[in-house]
């Protein structure tokens, strides 16, 4: 074979990698700003919900008021919704839809995140450093605040009504003489 040829079909291939490099990062970008719509979406749907407990009324407006999801404000107000929800303790579980709208979060939360991770690395790796592949876009940041395990409190609170009910169960029975 001749060398310009070997040139030519080489050249041709390092290209066409490049080429599907570069529509991956696109579609990657494109996973990443749907996964965010959707994790705001979902941090919108908790915080309408925690809106209606009375001692998480005001930190859940600031929450809903505080900008997009990759933003550090967000980020900070979300922290403060997660520890007035912990405070509240198993109170926070009166709230209508909260503990389905955590659950949908998490998910969510998850994601974006690896939507993010993966985003991240493509664009970090050796190859499209060096063709300046998504260069203009800025990296996406990862949604890092505190979680909240409701379905913790509602397993306990699940718990205690269980004990109360044997408990008061066993007082019927030794107070009829039943054994």
């Amino acid at each position: 074979m001749d060398w310009p040829v070997v040139v030519v079909v080489t050249l041709v291939l390092v290209l066409l990698y490049v080429w599907w490099l570069s529509r991956r990062i696109v579609r990657l970008t494109a996973r990443t700003a749907a996964a965010l719509d959707a994790l705001e979406e979902q941090l919108s749907r908790r915080a309408k919900a925690a809106a209606t407990l009375p001692g998480a009324h005001d930190v859940a407006s600031v929450a809903l008021t505080s900008g997009p999801p990759d933003a550090d404000s967000r980020q900070g107000a979300e922290n403060d919704l997660v520890r007035e929800l912990r405070h509240l303790g198993t109170a926070a579980l009166d709230a209508p839809d909260l503990l389905v709208q955590n659950r949908r979060l998490v998910v969510a939360r998850q994601v974006y995140n690896d939507a993010v991770r993966d985003t991240r690395s493509l664009r970090t790796a050796r190859i499209p450093r060096i063709f300046w592949l998504a260069r203009r876009q800025p990296l996406p940041q990862y949604f890092d605040v505190d979680e909240l395990d409701l379905d913790a409190l509602e397993h306990g609170r699940r718990e205690r009504e269980a004990i109360r009910r044997a408990a008061a169960e066993d007082v019927g029975r030794a107070t009829s003489g039943q054994s």
